[in-house]
């Protein structure tokens, strides 16, 4: 009834016949290939050149082939035929920058990598090929570190008997408890090298028993040895499964050394013993935000509150993290909340200060009267006596130099720093000391280390036995680089820890200590006459506030975007906190200007943080669709970023200030507001250094009119960008000689005036060269 038997097969075309004898003839090439029969299989390749000159996937193939096997200059001219055939594909285009690159082709690379980012190649292998071609230093990432009072709740528990039992049902040798009373007597003192000493007996002698191990964690964590803290805190959780207190410590000790995996895993354990917890939602909520989950960390900070109202710790973390994501005036009402539950919380009230800088609802006075505050509560005016120091008053002799923060590593202000210190160094008359108040070292601590008399770990260290190292080491003048951001060791250096306090770098704005005598700027970041109100110190001007280290074998500078566009790409940079509704409003009036107009985000940490900047522009009536976004990377993947960037817009009242030297090393200049405050003028003072002072205007309308002109103005924006590093390279901001000669300079006034009994005054250094500052222009 039904056919058995098959169709006649239709006869193919010449066409198809020779499609199919080259899909045969390519399997076979790609076997060759594989088995490394490579003669053969490049032989293959060519034959079907030979018949279709223009096929895509065997000039791919021939060229991996050729790449592979140490040809690449040979490879690079068939990726091009690839591309020429299929002009989207990534795959291609990766393949070829990177033959380019390992032909020494490097500028032709620089330049494929922004076509290819034009055809929209993007991603983890485009990123890793840009790092590559720039050969960065490896950056860091860090922690901040929060406050906790978990330790001492351990300490308490443990020395009245309520340590938890140890491995139930087996028999456990345990100390007399008085032995862990002294333990929790000689930690409430203080004596916080003793305390250890007798906890590391207690496990030695009762290795077995959870308390000892429990009230050694205490003591690591309080004196700061984070990495015995971990290895006895997860002792201390094998032996008591159940344990909290030393489970928050831990996962919070795992969040500072980035260890942040296993740090969530802890938070997880914690809410799974204590669902309701606010300390585990607190610490969950930093990890969360440490891993850039940001809507996650803040909903678990919230949740923390919820169940604390009245506890400090989470409403500060809360009002932390808020500010990361730019929730600026929240930030500030979470920190202000948390200071009046804890008003003797230094960092919570470091982090509110640090917070007012970026709020344009504070003025000028408002802010030195909060940071008077800070000043008032902390001084040394609340000792029965001042400091007194027996330091020789010899105005001539060698000065002991003692430079404090928390950020001697791969860090914005270390890149300000170093530059500097490594010339300072040729000074014979200073010696310098450094006090890192962090555990992280790396590659640019070294090249402090490299010129320090001394180096001391200080992270952990009591305020009172920070004091008394700075006082043992006889330093003259102590350099605070941190201000009131992270870390920093101002609540000690308001009791004085040398003759001669100053502040540099860290922080834009006064420290509200009477104890502080100078801040270090220069006269671009704090004019004559318009500042000296703004600060409790004398403020000392140098030919520069610093030098800045460019990023080393950063990707070169290209072509103004612009005149390949046909139209003007507008940028940013800055860190999320630094943007708020209103600035994004200002910047959405140029784009309404210029309809052609594109806008360019850098520094995104999330989808979160895309979607706050996304609602920001809708609300000023910009649609998504004008806009790019850039999560954050290494260094030379930011800095390429640079690439595809005409005009960068500054954030106000908190201007740029790495952003904005990044760029204009890229040939980017940045336009900004010159603002009433220091954070406000970050950006207008490096612009003045290198002659750009027409990109700074005097208020938003200004702004709108000189981005929608210089932005139209591509033949100088051209002309600048070629030239911008040799103009950079001329300013006493990019060179440390001349910085370091002003600090040398400074720090021998300062000594002096202290030797004669003569209190601080303000003063400007020499410039110490004549082109220390870059003729000014009026062009773009």
């Amino acid at each position: 009834m039904f056919s058995t038997e098959l169709p006649a097969s239709a006869a193919l075309t010449p066409e198809q016949q020779l499609a199919q004898d080259i899909a045969l003839v390519m399997e076979n090439a790609l076997e060759r290939q594989r088995s490394g029969a490579f003669d053969d299989a490049r032989a293959l390749y060519e034959a079907i050149l030979d018949a279709v000159p223009a096929h895509g996937d065997a000039h791919y193939n021939l060229a991996v082939l050729l790449a592979d096997t140490g040809q690449a200059a040979d490879a690079v001219p068939h990726f091009e035929a690839a591309i020429g055939a299929s002009p989207d594909n990534g795959y291609y285009w990766v393949s070829y920058i990177h033959a380019l690159h390992r032909s020494g082709q490097t500028a032709a690379a620089w330049i494929a990598v922004e076509i290819a980012q034009q055809r929209g190649v993007h991603g983890p292998a485009l990123d890793g090929l840009i790092a590559q071609l720039a050969s960065p230093d490896v950056v860091l990432a860090t922690a901040a570190v929060a406050p906790s009072g978990i330790d001492m709740a351990i300490v308490l528990e443990t020395a009245a008997g309520h340590a938890g039992k140890s491995d139930a049902g087996r028999p456990v040798r345990r100390p007399n408890q008085t032995l862990l009373q002294k333990h929790a007597a000689l930690f409430d003192k203080n004596k916080h090298a003793e305390a250890t000493a007798l906890a590391q007996q207690l496990v030695a002698d009762y290795p077995e028993d959870g308390a000892c191990w429990r009230a050694l964690s205490a003591s690591l964590h309080r004196e700061g040895r984070f990495a015995e803290m971990i290895e006895a805190g997860f002792r201390t959780i094998e032996l008591l499964p159940d344990e909290l207190l030393v489970r928050m410590l831990l996962a919070d000790t795992l969040r500072m050394v980035n260890r942040l995996a296993e740090a969530d895993e802890q938070c997880t354990r914690l809410l799974q013993l204590q669902p309701d917890h606010p300390e585990a939602f607190r610490i969950r909520g930093l990890v969360l935000f440490a891993l850039r989950r940001t809507d996650e960390a803040i909903a678990a900070c919230r949740r923390a509150v919820e169940l604390a109202p009245n506890a400090a710790a989470p409403c500060g973390t809360l009002g932390f993290v808020l500010l990361e994501q730019g929730a600026t005036q929240e930030a500030i009402r979470w920190l202000k909340r948390s200071i009046e539950i804890n008003p003797t919380d230094s960092v919570t009230h470091s982090s509110m200060l640090f917070c007012i800088t970026h709020s344009s609802d504070f003025d000028p006075q408002a802010l030195i009267a909060e940071h008077r505050k800070f000043g008032e509560r902390y001084g040394n005016h609340k000792r029965k006596r001042a400091a007194v120091f027996s330091n020789s008053r010899d105005p001539a002799r060698k000065l002991q130099v003692g430079f404090v923060s928390g950020d001697l590593f791969s860090h914005a202000v270390a890149s300000y720093a170093v530059p500097v210190i490594e010339h300072l160094a040729a000074d014979p008359g200073i010696a310098m000391h450094f006090y890192h108040n962090h555990f992280e070292e790396d590659h640019v601590s070294e090249r402090f280390k490299a010129h320090a008399t001394t180096w001391r770990t200080v992270a952990g260290m009591s305020d009172t036995a920070f004091l008394e190292r700075l006082r043992n080491d006889r330093i003259d003048i102590v350099i605070d680089l941190s201000g009131h951001t992270g870390r920093n060791r101002l609540v000690a250096l308001a009791q004085r820890a040398a003759p001669v306090q100053a502040s540099w770098i860290g922080y834009p704005a006064t420290t509200g200590l009477a104890a502080m005598d100078y801040f270090i700027a220069d006269r671009f970041v704090a004019p004559h006459g318009e500042f000296d109100d703004q600060f409790v110190e004398q403020i000392v001007r140098l030919p520069a506030i610093s030098s800045f280290m460019p990023p080393a074998n950063c990707p070169p500078v290209n072509v103004l975007p612009a005149l390949r566009n046909g139209y003007t790409t507008y940028g940013s940079f800055n860190r999320l906190n630094k943007l708020s509704p209103h600035v994004i409003g200002v910047w959405a009036r140029v784009l309404h200007a210029d309809p052609t107009a594109r806008m360019a985000l850098g520094a995104i940490g999330n989808e979160g943080d895309q979607r706050v900047l996304i609602d920001w522009f809708a609300a000023a009536g910009i649609d998504a669709s004008r806009l790019s976004f850039h999560r954050r990377s290494n260094i030379p993947v930011y800095l390429q970023q640079h690439h595809g960037v005409d005009l960068c817009l500054d954030t106000f009242p908190y201007t740029g200030s790495t952003t904005t030297l990044n760029a204009l090393w890229m040939g980017v200049p940045t336009l900004t507001i010159a603002g009433v405050t220091l954070a406000g003028r970050g950006s207008a003072n490096w612009l003045m250094h290198v002659g750009l002072d027409t990109y700074i205007a005097k208020n938003e309308d200004e702004f709108v009119a000189k981005a929608l002109a210089l932005g139209k103005d591509t033949a100088s924006l051209q002309a600048l960008r070629s030239g911008l590093r040799a103009r950079c390279a001329e300013s006493a901001a990019f060179r440390p000689e001349i910085v370091a000669a002003g600090l040398s300079s400074a720090l021998r006034t300062m000594w002096a005036r202290w030797c004669a009994g003569e209190p601080a005054i303000a003063f400007d250094t020499p410039l110490f060269d004549d082109t220390a500052t870059a003729p000014a222009t009026t062009e773009a």
